[in-house]
């Protein structure tokens, strides 16, 4: 009898001990888990953060077949720009204050001239001077793109609501340029995408200023 009660009792300790190893394994899957999970939201928040909700990098517009495209970027720069030639018309007609219009004004007559110039890259590299003239509406929500400018017209104060959204179309158009500049072979592209970072940047720093001057409390 005393070795049965002996036997049960290992028994009972081997079972304990098993079922604590089991705890542990799984609390250490658990973990491991949630880490993986905690490294995927890192990833999508920071991307979130650059390009608003849950919208990709402006880079990633670049790419084909995973790696960086001269006409890739063409095609999506010019688009953009042209995104911004439009809510720059809608400033000339709407905004209060005159340093907003002669921006406006700004935008319109360079990134013109700029969309030309991508078109002559275009022909010259690829033999074919066609760009889109817009883009599709995923394309502009993953670049964070207002999907119909006119919609600026509505919106109260104005010039608060052109800069929001503009800043941010700057942004991702910077971000494209540094990319392209970085990875293209092509001294026409080097030389364009310089001089869109030099400007665009010049321009968010005074439109932050102008909105902080003129909307100190929002």
């Amino acid at each position: 009898m005393e070795r049965i009660a002996r036997f049960g009792l290992l028994a009972l300790l081997l079972a304990a001990t098993l079922a604590l190893a089991s705890c542990a394994g799984s609390g250490s899957g658990g973990e491991q888990g949630s880490g993986e999970q905690d490294g995927g939201e890192s990833e999508d928040g920071t991307q979130g953060m650059d390009h608003g909700s849950g919208s990709m990098p402006a880079s990633e517009m670049l790419m084909e077949n995973g790696e960086y495209s001269d006409e890739r970027f063409i095609d999506a720069m010019s688009p953009h720009h042209q995104g911004a030639v439009d809510m720059a018309r809608v400033a000339l007609a709407n905004a209060e204050h005159p340093e907003i219009r002669q921006l406006a004004g700004n935008i319109i007559s360079s990134q013109e001239a700029e969309i030309e110039e991508l078109r002559s890259i275009k022909e010259e590299q690829f033999g074919d001077p066609e760009v889109p003239a817009e883009m599709t509406p995923e394309e502009m929500r993953m670049m964070g793109m207002m999907e119909d400018p006119g919609e600026l017209e509505n919106q109260e104060p104005f010039d608060q609501a052109f800069i929001d959204a503009m800043i941010p179309h700057h942004e991702a158009a910077i971000e494209m340029a540094e990319t392209a500049n970085e990875e293209t072979g092509n001294p026409r592209i080097q030389d364009l995408t310089r001089r869109i970072v030099e400007a665009q940047e010049s321009e968010i720093e005074q439109m932050t200023g102008w909105r902080e001057e003129w909307y100190p409390e929002s």
